[in-house]
């Protein structure tokens, strides 16, 4: 009962409270209970009949409220999901009690063969055979935790989510419980141990339908996605191109209202020109700022979109941060950024990732003389990695900040706002997300990029500084150092 509701709740990515838990867990100690007391007056095969019903209902019961809330589903909808979800969770469950009990019973049957008489039944006094019971339920339990622990099935079984998928967890889990009664039968007449030798062949013939029928289900979703994005594809084209034509009426305006501005000025020029009363710098003051109008206006330029509101706002408020400053901004996507923060790394954090090195980047080029005011961000898709970067032309890292970066909150511009907590953060995210930070800096020149900070997904969690002034730094395990020159 434990496997199959954790199963279930899994497959639906249900997140049950502390509370909710201890009802599952309550629940299913008092099933076992009850069972215990009638084992004699209930056939077996009508209380699992019996109990598969009472745990549908409970689980619909369980997640109701929450689960209806997060999907936005109606209560039918919410019960055949739960009906799917759970049989579906019932079948496998099943399955992993059996692949568990054949583990446990093949050492043993090779080793302790002379003590099992045929025919008879398991006397669990006996302190080895309740031995393997609880050995198979915890191999069980921990057969349910790695299921979720490979990759593509972490979020659970999105095809559970289809209407049809009702009629084949109804086909599946009956096709289970035949299969297991049928062994149970046949175990009874014969060696207990020798019935696995008929579960390998159930098994065998179960998962080839388990998996024919994963492999269709998930490519009708798949299917269904495809269709499903390419309508978005169109939608997002749709918003991009208005905000394109938004942006181009914004800049319009600003042009209309720069030669409204500057025309009476100019009148007004020529007025006292006629009279001899203008000198050269005042020409010179209107000519700098037309000039300065026409910067601003030419800033106003669309930036390509990564599909994802939050993001797109977020790059737009430092584009117009950097613009007040006189700071040169791109952007660059690559690839897909949905796929990015649906399977690598979490909205949330890559929006935190992107504030925090697009404010230190501002920071170091507020406070560099360089004449070339310059900061870049690329994101997506680089070779076979996603990752984030940003280039900027400021004031280069410290040497002592470099090899303390991860260790503690340090700071090259603690006097310009830095903290030193967006380095930490993003230490965090590394470890998180098992991602490598390459920080690359290059001779100081001023009409170029002097440093960039990559955080690359590479399942490596590597800390790398490429520097061309490799003698500098003292030897660690912590990171690597490669001359860039």
């Amino acid at each position: 009962m434990i496997s199959s509701l954790y199963i279930f709740m899994k497959s639906i990515r249900f997140t049950a409270s502390k509370f909710q838990k201890f009802l599952a867990l309550f629940w299913c100690f008092a099933w076992s209970v009850f069972y215990a007391l009638t084992v004699s007056s209930i056939p077996f095969l009508l209380f699992r009949v019996i109990l598969c019903t009472a745990n549908i209902i409970f689980a619909f019961l369980l997640i109701q409220r929450g689960f209806g809330e997060q999907q936005k589903l109606k209560k039918k909808q919410i019960f055949e999901i739960t009906v799917s979800a759970y049989l579906f969770a019932f079948g496998i469950s099943y399955i992993l009690n059996y692949i568990a009990g054949l583990l446990v019973s093949v050492p043993y049957a090779l080793f302790m063969q002379n003590d099992i008489v045929a025919g008879n039944p398991i006397n669990y006094n006996q302190p080895i055979y309740l031995l393997l019971r609880f050995l198979t339920l915890i191999l069980q339990l921990t057969l349910a935790f790695l299921i979720f622990r490979v990759r593509r099935l972490r979020k659970g079984f999105p095809f559970i989510f289809s209407r049809f998928t009702i009629v084949a967890a109804l086909l599946f889990s009956g096709i289970i419980l035949i299969i297991v009664s049928w062994v149970n039968l046949l175990s009874k007449s014969e060696n207990i141990y020798r019935g696995y030798n008929m579960d390998i062949a159930g098994l065998i013939i179960a998962g080839v339908g388990i998996y024919i029928l994963i492999r269709r289900l998930m490519k009708i979703y798949q299917l269904k996605r495809v269709r499903q994005n390419s309508d978005d594809h169109y939608e997002r084209l749709w918003i991009e191109e208005k905000e394109k034509n938004e942006r181009l009426c914004e800049a319009s305006n600003a042009m209309h209202t720069a030669l409204h501005k500057f025309t009476s000025r100019i009148d007004a020029m020529e007025a006292a020109l006629e009279n001899g009363v203008v000198s050269a710098v005042d020409i010179q003051n209107l000519q700098k700022d037309w000039q300065n109008e026409l910067s601003a206006i030419k800033g106003i330029k669309p930036l390509k979109s990564t599909n994802i509101t939050a993001l797109d706002n977020l790059f737009a408020y430092f584009a117009k941060q950097f613009m007040k400053r006189e700071i040169c901004f791109n952007l660059v996507i690559n690839g897909s950024i949905i796929y990015m923060t649906e399977n690598i790394i979490d909205r949330g954090r890559l929006e935190t990732l992107i504030a925090d090195h697009l404010k230190d980047a501002q920071i170091a080029v507020d406070s560099s003389p360089n004449p070339y005011r310059g900061i870049m961000a690329v994101l997506g898709l680089s070779g076979e990695h996603y990752e984030f970067t940003v280039f900027d032309s400021g004031i280069p890292f410290e040497v002592d900040t470099l090899e303390r970066l991860g260790t503690q909150r340090v700071t090259t511009h603690e006097n310009e706002g830095g903290s030193g907590i967006g380095f930490m953060t993003t230490f965090e995210t590394m470890n998180e997300c098992k991602a490598s930070l390459i920080i690359s800096e290059k001779e100081p020149n001023t009409a170029d990029y002097t440093k960039s900070v990559t955080i690359r997904f590479d399942g490596k969690k590597q800390y790398i500084i490429e520097t061309y002034r490799p003698d500098e730094f003292t030897s660690s395990d912590r990171y690597i150092i490669i001359n860039s020159d």
